[in-house]
């Protein structure tokens, strides 16, 4: 009886990894394919990845060291993915949240809630709001950083070092396959993910007058593609970086979006125009998909 019973419970266990385990369904390049041949100065790096599995598709330079730019801004919501999200503690704006680049234009003193400044980070790149997340963590800036870089470790990054929260110091350095890695974590995150493919977002602000603040998603491909369907989504830029893109995507025909075992996750780092950023990743995608078979 007491053998059954262990069989029993080794049967459930083995079972309930089965569940939880990802699946893994084998991509096999077509023989005929050709290889991706980069433009002239197309971008820095690059990664194509399967997320589910993490096999690398594509590579280019994928360990070359680079600015994060607001990419940066991943390993931060991911300290606040593992912390948890009290979305309706209300934060109010400081000065010192104040670092330049893209920000969320309200005035210091202003009082508005956790959602509302995790949605300007991530979906509008709000490099105010990133500060004021970091800040409203409790931790030291210090502290924040290493629970950031930790993050960026546990993602299975190796090579990446963040330096601030915001991604405006150019000494926060990744790399493409880091960033594969960092950015895969972060859309398997639901809070992340929703706010990464947002098109816009609307809130209510004390300024100290009462108003309706709305911002919009830096991913135009979220909005103005039809031949993708994106399910993750990042935006980067600083004149160090040029601009940086990270996005998960699958191929649309119509209206019909493609099985999910299509789904890919792509990496461009240092492109020379925020549209030829978008470009390449969409060209590279669909180099994936007429190469490959999934």
């Amino acid at each position: 009886m007491r053998l059954l019973l262990s069989c029993l419970v080794t049967v459930i266990v083995i079972l309930g990894l089965c569940v939880h385990a990802p699946v893994v369904v084998a991509v096999t390049k077509m023989p005929d394919a050709g290889a991706y041949i980069p433009l002239q100065d197309e971008f820095a790096s690059a990664v194509v990845m399967v997320p589910r599995s993490r096999e690398v598709l594509y590579s280019f330079k994928p360990d070359k060291l680079w600015p994060a730019a607001s990419l940066t801004k991943l390993p931060n919501a991911l300290v606040w993915a593992r912390k948890g999200l009290p979305y309706g503690k209300v934060v109010t704006m400081k000065k010192e949240d104040e670092v330049g680049g893209g920000r969320l234009r309200l005035p210091v003193g202003s009082k508005l809630t956790l959602r509302d400044l995790w949605y300007s980070s991530i979906t509008a790149s709000a490099n105010n709001a990133a500060m004021a997340l970091a800040r409203a963590s409790g931790l030291t800036k210090k502290q924040f950083l290493a629970r950031m870089n930790e993050e960026a470790r546990r993602a299975g990054a190796v090579r990446s070092t963040f330096v601030d929260p915001t991604g405006m110091n150019p000494k926060n350095m990744t790399t493409a396959r880091d960033m594969a890695f960092i950015s895969d974590t972060a859309f398997r995150n639901t809070d992340i993910r929703l706010a990464t493919v947002a098109g816009s977002y609307a809130f209510r602000v004390n300024t100290p007058q009462r108003m309706t603040k709305t911002i919009t998603n830096t991913n135009a491909l979220l909005t103005q593609d039809n031949d993708v369907w994106v399910t993750g989504g990042k935006t980067g830029y600083l004149e160090e970086s040029r601009y940086n893109f990270v996005v998960r995507l699958r191929p649309m025909t119509g209206t019909q979006v493609a099985d999910p075992r299509q789904e890919l996750l792509v990496v461009v780092l240092g492109a020379p125009t925020k549209e030829g950023s978008f470009a390449s990743a969409k060209r590279l995608a669909e180099w994936a998909w007429d190469s490959h078979r999934f």
